[in-house]
């Protein structure tokens, strides 16, 4: 979580949503396509940090952090569609069953790949910050799961503790945003944690082997300046390498710039160098704030090589790289979508050819022109 005097140069890319929003043809490529507006009584930031998943029938899914006005208690909605992103529709909603806080922040969904935790291949887990409106008297990331392709969804277990408040205050025992993986027969949960107090923020995972007992937290990002405060994590696996790279903002003496460390495993990141991205265009850029990052087997070739994507919200365009994550490898192609506070991605498979979504969930200027967006493009190389 961030916050900065930037948000006004993000403005006039948000603002555009409101001039145009022409839907896009069935299983068509598009862009800046928005789905859903807030009500007119939303609160705070209206929409944020949007997240995205596939189904095997090649249906999509879209959840968000919701600012509707409460009582009720807010929930991670559940948006489908069966067309390609041409059509959306209400679907279910992830609610609080045991805090009676809501699901406020940050959602995360990851299909699990084999049978683990007693839940079978195809289910779905989802992650996110529970915590009171008030955002004082603790927080918990919770996970639960969804067995029948995420119509209905029920809580499985708290994954980390916070005793708060829920703000980015230095010394508030605060816990944010959550990402799943599963690795060497253990799921995976990193997040952002403030409960070290000899650290504003650092960057931690915990792990489980049942999804009812999560370990200790481990560190992966930490600065020896007590006030630096590295956010963001995200993490990809570079299948031709079998390495991984993680990407997180470094709020610190910069701009929040975007860093990445590569790693043979992803539970030893702490032992890898952070390295700033920075572009090898003409005119290179140090992109900033709320990176994502993405590996994909390349679109144009069949030698098992594969392309690093990744989005920050200072930029539309996306960096890419190769498999190497070379420091002096990073260009920029611009895939026409507007940047978003965290803009996910995920490559899919629609009438059997492999594309990139986005998803977005606007941005921490003016609310009112927040709304849930997303396209389908060519896989940028």
């Amino acid at each position: 979580m961030w916050k900065s005097g930037l948000f006004a140069v993000f403005l006039p890319l948000v603002s555009s949503q409101v001039i145009s929003n022409p839907k896009p043809e069935p299983f068509s490529d598009f862009t800046n396509y928005i789905i859903w507006y807030p009500e007119t009584d939303a609160v705070q930031w209206h929409t944020l940090y949007a997240r995205s998943l596939q189904l095997p029938d090649e249906s999509l899914l879209i959840t968000w952090e919701n600012y509707p006005k409460e009582p009720p208690p807010v929930s991670h909605p559940i948006y489908k569609s069966v067309d390609g992103g041409s059509t959306w529709t209400n679907f279910s909603a992830i609610t609080d069953e045991k805090n009676g806080w809501g699901m406020r922040f940050q959602p995360e969904l990851f299909a699990l790949p084999i049978d683990f935790g007693g839940y079978a291949a195809g289910s779905i887990l989802a992650a996110g910050v529970s915590a009171p409106f008030s955002l004082e008297g603790g927080v918990y990331i919770d996970l639960y799961v969804s067995e029948d392709e995420a119509a209905t969804w029920t809580f499985v277990s708290h994954i980390a503790y916070g005793a708060g408040p829920e703000t980015i205050t230095n010394g508030n025992a605060a816990l944010w945003e959550p990402w799943l993986m599963l690795y060497d027969g253990q799921i995976v949960c990193f997040f952002s944690d403030q409960r070290d107090p000899l650290h504003s923020q650092k960057l931690v995972h915990v792990t489980t082997t049942d999804l009812l007992h999560w370990s200790d937290p481990v560190p992966d990002v930490a600065y020896s300046r007590q006030a630096d405060r590295p956010g963001m994590t995200t993490v990809a696996h570079i299948e031709s390498t079998d390495s991984y790279i993680m990407t997180y903002e470094y709020c610190g003496q910069g701009n929040c710039d975007v860093y990445y460390k590569v790693a043979s495993s992803p539970l030893e990141f702490d032992s890898a160098e952070g390295i700033p991205l920075v572009s090898n265009d003409t005119n290179p850029i140090t992109p900033h704030n709320t990176p994502y990052v993405i590996w994909t087997p390349h679109p144009n070739r069949t030698d098992g090589s594969g392309l690093i994507i990744v989005s920050a919200l200072s930029h539309e365009v996306v960096f890419v790289n190769g498999d190497s994550a070379d420091p002096g490898g990073w260009k920029t192609v611009d895939v026409g979508m507007w940047s978003a506070y965290s803009r996910s991605m995920r490559i899919i498979t629609l009438q059997g050819k492999r594309k990139l979504l986005f998803a977005n969930g606007g941005n921490m200027g003016n609310p009112e022109d927040n709304s849930i967006a997303c396209g389908v493009v060519e896989i940028p190389t």
